[in-house]
């Protein structure tokens, strides 16, 4: 088998999705042996999936920051920290997305058998935690999809 950019070198490697043959110098071009074509389609799915996750932030974790701003807000009015207060509770929904994706990859799967009553306790619980775990997902969460987006 010959490489499939170099025709005249042989074959030392195969991507490791479409299993085209690779010489030394297409293997070592990426951290894994793949070929250009597998590399640009994979490079636009992590693209669309950055996007994804840019327009759920601001479609579902910036309307719930402001509904957590009016609940509060309402109940609390301080003059003293009014714009402090306001950002806080908008930066906490807009994490919301950032925290549920982050509890997801460390939630063991052990939840897959309870029933009705136990998802929604589950999803309760989840849907708190991801409200303070986004405090610290988000900015990160938010460097690194900027970072692949315009990579």
């Amino acid at each position: 088998m010959n490489c499939i950019n170099h025709p005249s070198e042989s074959a030392v490697s195969q991507c490791q999705i479409c299993g085209k043959g690779l010489c030394v110098e297409c293997t070592n071009k990426f951290s894994k042996p793949i070929c250009q074509d597998c590399f640009t389609v994979s490079r636009q799915k992590q693209k669309r999936a950055v996007v994804t996750e840019i327009l759920l932030t601001l479609l579902i974790g910036l309307p719930i920051g402001f509904i957590l701003d009016l609940l509060v807000n309402d109940t609390y009015k301080t003059p003293d920290s009014f714009w402090e207060s306001h950002f806080f509770l908008i930066y906490m929904g807009l994490g919301i997305v950032a925290g549920w994706k982050a509890l997801t990859r460390i939630t063991p799967q052990i939840f897959l058998f309870l029933p009705v009553l136990g998802w929604v306790l589950y999803f309760l619980i989840k849907a708190v935690l991801s409200l303070f775990s986004g405090l610290i997902a988000f900015p990160v969460r938010t460097i690194r999809n900027l970072s692949l987006l315009f990579k």
